[in-house]
């Protein structure tokens, strides 16, 4: 028979070592789930910002019917798409989608709720082509196709989120 001065703390020694193994396991545990929770919020941010780019691109392929080609000018989200970089016009000079500070974007007139700021879009002249499938008679003029570029930002929750989307826009021109 073992007498009480034999054992000496043994299952202590048991029970500190379990205590252990299941705080490193809880630890973990809740490393795991904080970090669940951030890329829930994450994901939840960057779907709220792709929502509200895709708002300022039917905005903007809504305000294309009325536009003309003097529009492009450089001023209110309307520029020209140059491919000399070097040309400094102003209607060449659209603004960095990349800087969420650039200047030079149309707001879109409907507010979105739950955002950072209100999602905003520019509208780039292309080109204009002649329609290849346009009828040749004498007595109509040769219709062009117009080409447009359209490019939205759109914010999440917080301000560090930011989604761009870009269309191309086709339309006849007169």
């Amino acid at each position: 028979m073992i007498t009480a001065n034999a054992q000496r703390g043994a299952v202590l020694i048991v029970a500190l070592v379990f205590t252990a193994i299941l705080t490193v396991i809880g630890v973990g545990a809740m490393q795991n789930a904080t970090l669940q929770e951030r890329m829930a919020g994450n994901n939840k941010d960057i779907n709220v910002a792709f929502q509200a780019a895709e708002v300022a691109i039917r905005e903007a392929e809504a305000a294309m019917p009325g536009l003309s080609s003097a529009d492009f000018d450089g001023t209110n989200g309307m520029y020209l798409s140059c491919p000399d970089p070097s040309d400094s016009r102003q209607a060449c000079s659209e603004p960095d989608w990349k800087t969420k500070t650039s200047m030079g974007w149309v707001v879109v007139g409907e507010k979105v709720d739950d955002v950072s700021r209100q999602p905003e879009f520019i509208i780039e002249q292309i080109s204009a082509m002649t329609d290849p499938n346009a009828a040749l008679d004498s007595d109509n003029t040769v219709s062009l196709l117009g080409f447009y570029r359209v490019t939205a930002r759109g914010f999440g929750l917080s301000d560090r989120s930011m989604v761009v989307l870009s269309t191309t826009y086709k339309r006849v021109e007169n």
